[in-house]
């Protein structure tokens, strides 16, 4: 019984370090994300809103800030997909480790819930990741097409 218990305990004791660190993925993905995006976004834009932004420009081609946009649309890919698996990797051992506890101690699967079978097979920040790349990349194309 004390050997059971104390299994229990050094679980827990995991489950706190790895939630920390779930936490700690979880913040990190997220806000690079969302700054590394709105980085490209003002690149791109950058020659149409220079004048509404009283921004002096040097004279360059609005054709550079288009292709350097695209450059950092992939960069933005590559980097954030790799926060992505740090942060899936984190999550999965996070879970191994509740699979461990008794059963009267973990908490429910998401798939038990009602249409949570939709979400089991891949991540949200994988979703939203790729949402967030073929935005850039429309924008770009966008503008790349209609722009004077």
């Amino acid at each position: 019984m004390v050997n059971e218990e104390t299994k229990t305990q050094e679980i827990i004791a995991l489950l706190n370090i790895y939630l920390n660190e779930y936490i700690y993925r979880n913040q990190l993905l997220w806000s690079n994300t969302f700054k590394f995006f709105y980085a490209i976004i003002i690149v791109i834009l950058l020659p149409n809103i220079s004048n509404f932004l009283k921004i002096e420009l040097p004279i360059l081609p609005g054709l550079l800030f288009r292709i350097i946009g695209l450059i950092m649309s992939f960069a933005f890919l590559f980097v954030v997909l790799g926060y992505a698996k740090r942060f899936e990797l984190s999550s999965n051992t996070y879970h191994k480790l509740i699979k461990k506890l008794k059963q009267e101690y973990q908490k429910p699967d998401i798939s038990s819930v009602k249409f949570g079978k939709i979400f089991v097979g891949i991540r949200t920040s994988y979703i939203v990741v790729f949402l967030m790349f073929f935005s850039l990349i429309s924008i770009n194309v966008i503008l790349l097409i209609f722009d004077k």
